[in-house]
């Protein structure tokens, strides 16, 4: 049975980030566990004296890192330090907290157009304390399916029987499809996953709603499948997974499952066990 949508929301402009961040998770709509964080980034140009984000930390999930254009350096305090190009998953497992920073110091000669999106997983509660890890996926590592002049790409999880090597510690899909206008997909989804679907460019028609760029809606519960129309060249994402029914504690760059756990890794980071960098 199709799934139903609800009403999209647009995604505004971060007042902290500026204006080419766009806060859609959970800013414009509530998250999609175990997704509980979005940021779609871009396109901007970065130039040679352009600064990155400085070191800073996280803990309680994974961080998710996406180019749909350019490039991006990553460096962390486990020693990595390797430049994500378009295509590219960066998948930084902080478990118990890490320190990371994000495109400083990369050397640029020229300019460069970045775009993309950031998204944080959220770890079950027996692995908020884990060790962290990082991994990085070239984008030939990625599945990639051509089906009704679509192209879906298997960021995370299974579709049609190509599985990502992307290793997500609770049951996650993420899906990037793009649409030449009139096409359409028909695509199964598990019925027990919460998910949505949020539009990069383009207008994806969703029983007969429309969604429209920078703009995000959830797929209701209670069917196995979601139709997409593609109302004119679309590039769309769908997220989502199987919610972890658990606590959220949120502060600043850590989501832990108490107050407790927030005031543990804020002391780990204070005290200098997340490592340097």
């Amino acid at each position: 049975m199709e799934r139903k949508i609800s009403s999209p929301f647009k995604a505004n402009p971060s007042r902290s980030m500026g204006p080419h961040v766009r806060q859609v998770i959970p800013s414009a709509h509530k998250p999609f566990e175990p997704f509980v964080f979005l940021d779609h980034f871009g396109p901007f140009d970065k130039y040679p004296e352009s600064s990155g984000v400085p070191p800073h930390p996280h803990a309680g999930i994974a961080t998710v890192t996406y180019l749909f254009e350019g490039s991006n350096r990553h460096q962390d305090s486990l020693g990595n330090d390797v430049v994500i190009q378009a295509g590219d998953i960066a998948w930084m497992h902080a478990g118990k907290g890490i320190i990371h920073a994000e495109g400083m110091n990369e050397g640029r000669t020229e300019k460069e157009t970045v775009h993309g999106l950031q998204l944080w997983v959220s770890l079950p509660a027996k692995d908020k304390f884990s060790n962290p890890d990082f991994f990085h996926y070239p984008k030939e590592t990625l599945p990639v399916i051509e089906r009704n002049n679509c192209t879906i790409k298997v960021l995370c999880g299974e579709l049609f029987g190509k599985i990502s090597p992307v290793r997500s510690l609770t049951p996650t899909l993420l899906w990037e499809i793009k649409m030449p206008a009139g096409s359409k997909l028909e695509l199964p989804i598990p019925e027990n996953y919460d998910c949505g679907i949020y539009t990069i460019s383009g207008i994806a028609l969703c029983q007969n709603q429309a969604l429209r760029p920078i703009h995000i809606a959830g797929l209701e519960q209670g069917g196995d499948s979601v139709r997409i129309e593609a109302g004119e060249d679309s590039h769309v994402i769908l997220l989502g997974g199987l919610p972890l029914n658990e606590p959220i504690v949120a502060y600043a760059s850590f989501v832990m499952n108490s107050e407790d756990q927030i005031r543990q890794v804020i002391r780990d980071y204070q005290e200098g066990r997340m490592g340097g960098l």
